[in-house]
């Protein structure tokens, strides 16, 4: 999900499911919390686990929500924003 596909969705229920998953990758403050950390650069999920210092099935679950929304990508655990993560980010770090 890019941030183009919902500004031009071909319908309002096909922008209303780009704010939902957008609203869902920032409704919770552990989610909040990784995209802050992560705007300065890519880290690995040791990075991040050591950083929050949670359980690693509830770090897995959040970065899954996070890249099921369009904001972060992974290979090889190694995490990336995408560009949708870093204005939900920036948008998050102000706060």
């Amino acid at each position: 999900m890019r941030f183009e596909d919902w500004i031009s969705a071909g319908s309002p229920e096909e922008a209303e499911e780009f704010r939902r998953r957008f609203k869902m990758a920032i409704n919770n403050s552990i989610r909040r919390k990784i995209l802050k950390h992560m705007i300065e650069g890519d880290m690995n999920f040791s990075e991040l686990k050591k950083l929050l210092n949670v359980d690693e099935r509830i770090l897995r679950y959040h970065i899954d929500v996070l890249r099921n929304s369009g904001c972060v990508d992974e290979s090889d655990e190694v995490l990336t924003l995408t560009e949708e993560g870093k204005i939900l980010a920036s948008l998050v770090a102000e706060k």
